[in-house]
């Protein structure tokens, strides 16, 4: 779930900080609901722009639910796919310019590693709400052959039923990853 983007910040400070307020209450809240669900939840994102007492929250949140085994919930916190493959190609390149990597070793297996959902694997469909037909600088190397389905309703109304369209829709398509 993309809740913040790196461009986010540049909205009007008082909506930036009822937004951090809304974060806060749904993480205090996802603390209680969560547990009793088999659900992982991981952030993904640069979390340490955030105020002490939401980073704190967020450190609780991944801890607590840590030992679970079920679905993984990303949470896409002051994120940015362009920021993302940049913090990932610093990475490397730190391990490189220290010996430890071999320009020559990178590959996209080896990239993708370096990236925040490095351990899990590329997501298969994307669903998109509010109408907007773009990608939205989300999970830009991980979307490479994610199907796409864009609903012209906001989040807070997505329903089941719009989910079930969703994977209806992701159903009825020929995966190819580039092949005939």
């Amino acid at each position: 779930m993309y809740a913040f983007s790196t461009e986010n910040w540049n909205r009007p400070a008082d909506e930036v900080g009822a937004l951090l307020r809304l974060f806060k209450e749904y993480l205090e809240e996802a603390l209680l609901d969560f547990m009793e669900e088999n659900i992982r939840v991981r952030f993904i994102g640069d979390v340490s722009a955030f105020p002490e007492e939401l980073r704190v929250l967020i450190r609780e949140v991944e801890e607590a639910s840590a030992p679970k085994t079920g679905m993984v919930l990303n949470l896409a916190m002051n994120y940015g796919g362009r920021a993302e493959i940049v913090r990932a190609a610093r990475a490397f390149a730190q391990e490189a310019a220290q010996g430890t990597r071999r320009p020559e070793e990178l590959t996209e297996e080896l990239f993708s590693q370096y990236l925040y959902t490095g351990d899990q694997p590329d997501p298969d469909l994307i669903i998109r709400p509010s109408g907007e037909e773009r990608i939205s600088n989300f999970l830009l190397w991980q979307s490479a052959y994610a199907e796409f389905v864009y609903f012209d309703i906001l989040w807070p109304d997505f329903s089941t039923r719009d989910l079930d369209q969703a994977l209806s829709v992701y159903a009825s398509r020929q995966r190819r990853f580039g092949g005939v």
